[in-house]
């Protein structure tokens, strides 16, 4: 094989390269398989020179960040007659396409190629107008416009054919009209990436599989119990039609059997994504008591989403319409799960599903917990999927896998045999309730305990609940009782899960500051307790975790239905509730709900609450999410003297009643996401107000007596993007612990002005244990962190800083570190001190040059340095005998004097799981003693060319836990 030759001519450098690869791609491919197998979920074009360091770049982490897969083509690629292989390979597996357009992107033929491949591929493209406008795009056909110059050197040169410029230009007409992002200025960068990452969420929805847990069985029980099979054959009975323009599924089995988790198993097997990945998939949650605007809506935004199409204002005539002729133009997988006797009739015709579509292989999957169901929305016998109950064996084995972890599921023998296979027995050959049951059956060894277990649950009549399945596992919640020393507030906890939709994903954070807001969590750490309880409620199964950060913490998490029901019941039957989130009520009765003590009504399209709304014990008003609701009349606020909860986030409310001193006991109030600008004076009356979030919010000052707010525990004024100042009685709220400012960039924290906080002002707050801080010229100066000793989380953005202040080293409990310091010159070694940090970002810090002795951080768990184009070169002590200890995630990105990583001794880095090392160019290969580390799971490097080329051609080093990118 003839090595890359090197010219002194850039551009024909990189051709040669390119073509390099082309000959070494079937080695290429066979050492780095597992990446051809893997699909990207986002493809960026884009053009290098106008974009590549600013706004592809903040795209690209700000997708990722999403856990998206992102590919962003390297710098330099010029048109050949082929794609190389993994641009190609890119483009063709992407699910979405993003275009960014700016001034000299017609100038790159590559990009014009690209544009025309995606465009054919038929799959989502969102296209992003950068310092240049649609019209432009459409102009170009004209003779007109900012992109005419190249088009007319292509045509006098004849570089390329008439038929391929004519393709071209056919093309930026088309993406010309696709909905998208107009960017006019660098300053409008920011404010577009989120909507930018939000839509891109929505277009690639997916649905999320629980997380794995510590034990990695926990994901495959399906599997151990023998139900195995049944995927294979749905799926085998998918690809048995696929000539017949609409087939339909069935799954059935009882609450708890598992056909959500095998329904999304076949969404997002290969077999089904392969399929349809150029066409519309939908998953619709349709639960017991549906709304059918609510799914009808639902079903408009994912498939509006896919097809680059807007619906505002339009009558919903119109919208029944479009979606049925879009449906029957398209080839379709609907995905309905939990079918009930009430909606199966007349679902589809609700839902506007064509019956007679144009194209073959179009399918619908459906489960329920009835036969009749199924039969009814159309599903014959032979494409029905039965889930069997366990057998009595099979439950046995289940069941002791939770109920005695310690002993690796034998049965202790203190615990009477034939007792504890009556317990598992009355769980019905149910894998939840065996989980379920089984957990809060662990640890509990006295045998008078599993007799009375089993008596309770041999006793269903005695409970009020409906359906045998959620008797049972009411024995779970009954245990919680006496899991902590709080354990009533634990159950309140669990119940607070049916405030939310059916089917959400919800946030952890959120959810504890509801408990924390009705006192369910006290304590001098109420977040971390809040966290603690999480975690209870998932070691009891009653709670499946989606997503954990490095410590473990869980970020988000869903629950079952049939547990969401259980809690349901219970809240609105015995703890005086009324929770109806998610049912496409559009205005509030003015009922009669002087006896309920909690009302939720998210995720609504509520316009107005009515004046005559009186709710006198109320202690939890949840409103988020009716993105139409403008505000709260004043004779409501005087009527909630008890309320303590007040969530009115993703609201259309523009301000808030000037009576709010009314609400006394309110302890969280969450405005997140709402266009309000100022808040009422008399928000400085709330004396027990501990949780202010204002995030994302149009505020534009703050009261001058929030200082009065002694109780403030956690302000959030992150993003906010029109706060000008903060006020100096800030500094007095002594019982502070969260503070978020960061994204608020024009915050002026160093104007000296009468009555506004500097950043040495908040010295004061020795008890902040989360600070994040965003500015363009203030550096912070020595006595400012050094009193905050209770410090677990740091955030700074601060662009003027040149070096930390010694007196950082006082935050002795520091857990994480983000640092986004462009001007900063030096990390001292003293600041390695932290004996609790578990993850630290540097991240465009420019002008250092030298990392610090970070390899001596017992704690440390993440690594990241991203984007510090000054280090050339890692310290070798960071390789040497007991070096990062716990480290188990290291990334190195975009650092362009690395030439190579320091040599691993033995014993150094024990702990290491991923490394992923992109963009560092001058990086000349990457030592085998990486490979070597027993604890590795992945290696991931991406537009290390020179590396790539050197590893792929030794034939050397490469398992099938490495990944590779060339570009």
């Amino acid at each position: 094989m003839a090595s890359p030759s090197v010219s002194t001519n850039d551009s024909q450098l990189q051709i040669e390269v390119s073509n390099a690869f082309e000959e070494i791609a079937p080695q290429f491919v066979s050492t780095f398989a597992p990446l051809q197998k893997e699909r990207w979920g986002i493809f960026i074009n884009h053009r290098g020179p106008d974009v590549k360091d600013t706004l592809a770049r903040a795209i690209y982490y700000a997708l990722q960040a999403r856990g998206f897969r992102v590919f962003l083509d390297s710098e330099g690629l010029q048109l050949g007659d082929f794609f190389p292989a993994e641009v190609e390979e890119a483009m063709r597996s992407a699910s979405l396409h993003l275009a960014i357009f700016s001034p000299t992107y017609a100038q790159s033929p590559w990009c014009l190629a690209e544009l025309s491949f995606m465009l054919k591929s038929g799959k989502p493209i969102i296209p992003v107008f950068y310092c240049v406008r649609p019209t432009d795009l459409r102009w170009v056909a004209q003779g007109k416009g900012v992109y005419v110059n190249a088009f007319s050197e292509y045509e006098e040169k004849h570089r390329f054919s008439s038929e391929k410029l004519q393709e071209w230009k056919t093309a930026l007409h088309k993406v010309s009209f696709y909905i998208g992002a107009i960017i006019n200025n660098k300053d409008e960068e920011q404010t577009i990436l989120e909507s930018i990452g939000n839509r891109a969420s929505e277009v690639m929805k997916i649905v999320p599989l629980p997380l794995a847990t510590s034990n990695k069985k926990y994901i495959e029980e399906a599997l151990i119990v023998g139900q195995g099979s049944v995927s294979y054959r749905l799926v085998e009975l998918i690809h048995s039609q696929q000539h017949t323009k609409l087939s339909r599924f069935g799954i059935v089995g009882k609450g708890g059997a598992g056909k959500t988790l095998l329904l999304k198993q076949i969404f997002n097997s290969n077999q089904v994504q392969s399929l349809f990945c150029n066409d519309l998939m939908i998953w619709i949650s349709v639960s017991q008591n549906p709304s059918f605007n609510a799914l009808r809506n639902d079903l408009v935004k994912q498939i509006s989403l896919k097809v680059n199409e807007r619906l505002d204002g339009r009558e919903e005539d119109h919208v029944k319409s479009w979606l049925n002729e879009t449906m029957a133009k398209h080839k379709f997988a609907l995905f309905l799960d939990d079918l009930w006797e009430r909606s199966a009739n007349s679902l589809l015709e609700e839902l506007c599903v064509p019956l007679f579509p144009h194209h073959k292989s179009n399918i619908i999957i459906a489960t329920s917990r009835t036969t009749s169901v199924l039969s009814q929305l159309g599903v014959p016998n032979s494409s029905l999927i039965q889930m069997q109950d366990l057998t009595e064996d099979d439950s046995w084995s289940l069941f002791s896998f939770h109920a005695f972890p310690h002993s690796e599921g034998i049965l202790p023998s203190s615990i009477n045999e034939e007792i504890a296979r009556g317990v598992s027995k009355e769980c019905g050959g149910l894998p939840l309730a065996l989980k379920v049951i089984g957990h809060a059956m662990a640890g509990i060894t006295y045998p008078n305990e599993w007799e009375f277990a089993l008596q309770r649950l041999q006793n269903k009549a005695a409970h009020s609940l409906s359906g045998t399945l959620s008797s049972s596992l009411r024995l779970s919640y009954d245990a919680l009782a006496d899991v902590a020393s709080n354990g009533i507030s634990l159950q309140l906890c669990f119940l607070y899960i049916a405030a939310f939709s059916k089917a959400e994903v919800i946030s952890t954070e959120i959810a504890i500051l509801y408990w924390i807001g009705e006192g369910l969590v006290v304590g001098t750490n109420p977040l971390q307790i809040g966290e603690m309880y999480v975690n209870l409620l998932a070691d009891r199964c009653l709670i499946e975790p989606v997503r954990k950060d490095n410590d473990g913490r869980v970020i988000v998490f869903t629950v079952h239905d049939v547990l969401y029901d259980l809690a349901h019941q219970i809240a609105e039957k015995e703890e005086k509730c009324f929770f109806q989130s998610g049912r496409g009520f559009s205005e509030i009765l003015e009922n009669d709900f002087s006896e309920h003590v909690r009302i939720s009504l998210m995720d609504n399209s509520l316009t107005r609450i009515p004046k005559g709304f009186r709710a006198p014990y109320i202690r939890s008003l949840l409103l988020a999410w009716n993105l139409s609701l403008t505000g709260i009349p004043k004779e409501v606020i005087r009527s909630m003297t008890s309320l303590k909860v007040l969530d009115l986030s993703k609201t259309a409310v523009q301000s808030l009643p000037k009576n709010m001193e009314c609400l006394k006991n309110l302890v969280c109030l969450r405005l997140y996401f709402v266009p309000i600008k100022r808040l009422p004076d008399s928000i400085a009356a709330l004396q027990n107000l501990q949780i202010l979030d204002l995030y994302r919010s149009d505020i534009t000052e703050l009261p001058a007596g929030i200082s009065k707010l002694t109780t403030l525990k956690l302000l959030d004024i992150g993003s906010c993007r029109h706060l000008q100042y903060m006020p100096s009685g800030i500094s007095n709220l002594r019982s502070l612990e969260y503070l978020a400012a960061h994204g608020s960039s024009n915050i002026g924290w160093n104007k000296r002005e009468k009555n506004r906080l500097s950043i040495s002002d908040l010295g004061t707050l020795h008890n902040l244990k989360r600070l994040g801080l965003e500015n363009n010229n203030e550096i912070i100066r020595e006595g400012t962190l050094g009193s905050m000793k209770q410090m677990e989380s740091l955030y700074l953005l601060l662009t003027g800083m040149e070096r930390l202040p010694k007196d950082i080293t006082s935050m002795s409990k520091l857990r994480k570190l983000w640092l986004l310091c462009p001007q900063l010159l030096q990390i001292e070694n003293s600041f390695c001190v932290f004996q609790h940090l578990s993850s630290i970002s540097i991240f465009n810090c420019r002008m250092l040059k030298q990392l610090p002795a970070l390899h001596n951080l017992p704690s440390l768990k993440q690594l990241d340095i991203v984007k510090c184009p000054n280090i050339e070169k890692f310290p070798e002590e960071f390789g040497k005998g007991r070096g990062f200890p716990k480290l188990e995630i290291f990334s190195v990105l975009e650092l362009e004097k690395i030439e190579q990583l320091p040599i691993v001794e033995e014993g150094a880095l024990p702990s290491l799981k991923i490394l992923t090392i992109m963009k560092c160019e001058a990086l000349q290969r990457l030592p085998q003693c990486y490979w070597n580390l027993k604890s590795v799971e992945k290696i991931r490097v991406y537009g290390c060319s020179k590396a790539l080329l050197v590893m792929a051609k030794e034939e050397i080093f490469i398992k099938t836990k490495t990944e590779g990118i060339l570009a």
